[in-house]
């Protein structure tokens, strides 16, 4: 593994296309950024689409969700909006506890006000759901 000094190109973090949202099931972004190498990054984003196409040839044969596929679709993007709402409520707490150029405290605070956005999402979202989302 190569020195931090080192010069070297960190993998980039691709822009997702929301009609395109299959292609980047797996691994999220967010776990991806921390592996800035750029062949363990193609990996791990290769074993993340091997993942969710066998969990797409094995569906037939899983027992369905009792509250409904629906039901168990939006609980599951719930949770990864609460796990983004939390991601962003970190990065958005930086410029409070780190030294940060002006670009990225700004950054920062907009992160904080993203994330208070996503609350709002989710909080409609286990609304729609009822009791027990």
């Amino acid at each position: 593994m190569p020195d931090r000094d080192e010069s070297t190109a960190a993998a980039p973090i691709p822009r997702i296309d929301p009609a395109s949202w299959e292609e980047g099931e797996g691994f999220r972004e967010t776990l991806l950024l921390h592996f800035s190498d750029p062949e363990a990054n193609i990996t791990l984003r290769r074993l993340g689409d091997l993942f969710f196409n066998l969990s797409l040839m094995g569906a037939e044969s899983w027992p369905h969700h009792p509250e409904g596929e629906t039901r168990a679709e939006l609980r599951a993007a719930l949770a990864d909006l609460r796990h983004l709402e939390g991601f962003l409520g970190a990065v958005g707490r930086e410029h409070e506890v780190s030294s940060l150029s002006s670009a990225d405290e700004a950054l920062s605070e907009f992160a904080g006000r993203q994330a208070l956005e996503l609350s709002h999402i989710a909080d409609e979202i286990e609304a729609a759901l009822g009791a027990g989302a």
